[in-house]
């Protein structure tokens, strides 16, 4: 006979366990949570259930809430359903992957279950009252007719404060106050779940991603910090986006320019025109660019060309053609190259490319990602995979090991003179380079995915693309922990 304690555990492995949040007073999620399947109501949350998580808005504050998705212990992103259980103050979803109950009084998930009977009646169908779109828009039945493309409108809820909500298939959430009569679409997140490239622009952020086996990619993303309002950019919705699948972003004062899987896109910022160098689609992926003055250089999958960005008129680096750059940056007196058989410079308002040459070969390594700060150049290095600080003026440099560097398809680094960033396959990883230590982030701590693609680095905050959308991590509290 077993023991006694045998049967036991084997009853509290059996018992549902609420799941544990990361640290939300650090970490912030923003997966693509546009496609809105469900809406529900509690006595001061409006919950909106999306194919990205659960969204959260306090009727009382008038605050969106941060939203609840797998990290949160969601079972899968792609919530179906949710159901208000007003007996029990609970929240119930479904998903593809299960079901289970959010428990708003420990503000925990947990798994398991189906909802009761009586909550599975079908709410009665409500009709949308007269309400005043944003311009371009207009309601029409079952849908909403945008000036790019339509929406169809999968839920429709009046609250008990008087308030409309619309549920929308790619246009996130109407909201309207019945009194005015106002609707306003609140979108959230990148419009890409997979996130590849990112880059600042003054007060906004530039967000790309590529395909994923669950949907093609679809556009670009524009994300205003302050306002806290996303705009989308779509490729075939747009004349002259012609490529969504983003591996590089670089604004400058008059453009933005985009690395695709097809060569290079250009955004003129005063006329909001798109326009894509159609020769530059042989050359393969446009992986890395770089800014001098004005010329512009970029790095693809089959070697270094430059425009002149006052002729607009494209030249490629004769004798690169074989090689495949991976990483571009410009330093005060330098553009560095990194490539599959090291790296490379060209001295600012020069076009002769020079390989660079040290004592112990390391700059011969294959160079996965590039980063500037002041004159320090930092290196992803593989065979041996390392994070490399090389400095130009002293022809130094100081190896930091790190193995995740060496086999992995997309590596990112940012850096300034105390902390280095690096987006590796199996994680985030933080150096802090006067002590010389590693610390690893992965999903426990609140990244979207382990698959995190790209990093910036933005004041106090750093943002990870990763393969599951955005994460947002207060990083200034590192600075008081290592005190």
């Amino acid at each position: 006979m077993l023991p006694k304690q045998f049967y036991i555990a084997i009853l509290i492995s059996l018992i549902p366990i609420p799941s544990l949040a990361y640290d939300r007073d650090r970490w912030e999620s923003f997966p693509s949570m546009n496609y809105v399947t469900s809406i529900a109501e509690s006595p001061t949350v409006i919950f909106v259930a999306t194919t990205g998580g659960i969204r959260r808005y306090d009727r009382f504050s008038r605050a969106w809430l941060a939203p609840i998705t797998t990290l949160d212990g969601l079972p899968d992103n792609r919530v179906q359903r949710v159901i208000y259980d007003s007996d029990t103050g609970d929240l119930w979803f479904e998903t593809p992957s299960g079901a289970g109950r959010w428990l708003t009084g420990v503000q925990s998930v947990m798994q398991g279950g189906n909802p009761p009977a009586r909550l599975n009646r079908s709410r009665p169908v409500v009709s949308i009252p007269p309400v005043f779109p944003p311009f371009g828009y207009y309601l029409d039945g079952h849908q909403v007719l945008g000036p790019r493309r339509n929406y169809a409108i999968t839920d429709v809820l009046i609250d008990s404060w008087r308030h409309l909500w619309i549920a929308t298939w790619g246009l996130g959430v109407g909201q309207a106050e019945l009194l005015n009569g106002q609707l306003s679409f609140l979108t959230f997140g990148p419009l890409e779940e997979n996130v590849t490239a990112m880059a600042r622009d003054g007060d906004a952020i530039w967000f790309g991603g590529t395909d994923t086996y669950r949907a093609p990619a679809r556009g670009i993303t524009r994300y205003q910090p302050a306002a806290n309002t996303w705009e989308y950019f779509e490729a075939n919705r747009i004349m002259g986006l012609d490529d969504p699948q983003i591996v590089s972003i670089l604004p400058g004062s008059d453009d933005v320019w985009f690395g695709t899987h097809n060569g290079l896109m250009r955004y003129h910022k005063r006329t909001e025109q798109w326009f894509t160098y159609r020769e530059t689609r042989r050359w393969g992926q446009v992986q890395a660019l770089a800014h001098d003055d004005n010329t512009l250089w970029i790095g693809s999958e089959r070697g270094l060309a430059m425009l002149d960005i006052k002729a607009d008129s494209l030249d490629r680096v004769s004798g690169s053609e074989y090689a495949s750059i991976h990483a571009l940056v410009t330093g005060p007196n330098y553009i560095w190259a990194g490539t599959h058989t090291g790296l490379f410079q060209c001295a600012r308002g020069d076009r002769t490319w020079r390989p660079v040459r040290d004592a112990n070969n390391i700059a011969k390594r294959r160079v996965r990602a590039l980063a500037m700060h002041d004159n320090d150049l930092w290196i992803a290095t593989e065979a041996p995979p390392a994070a490399v600080r090389y400095r130009p003026a002293e022809n130094t440099w100081r190896e930091y090991p790190l193995a995740e560097i060496g086999w992995r398809d997309r590596i990112s680094i940012a850096a300034d003179s105390n902390w280095v960033w690096v987006a590796t396959g199996a994680g985030a990883f933080l150096l802090d380079v006067p002590r010389h230590l590693w610390t690893h982030y992965t999903l426990y701590d609140g990244l979207m995915h382990t698959r995190v693609q790209a990093v910036l680095r933005d004041g106090e905050y750093v943002w990870f693309g990763t393969a599951g959308g955005l994460s947002r991590f207060h990083w200034s509290h590192i600075l008081f922990d290592k005190r």
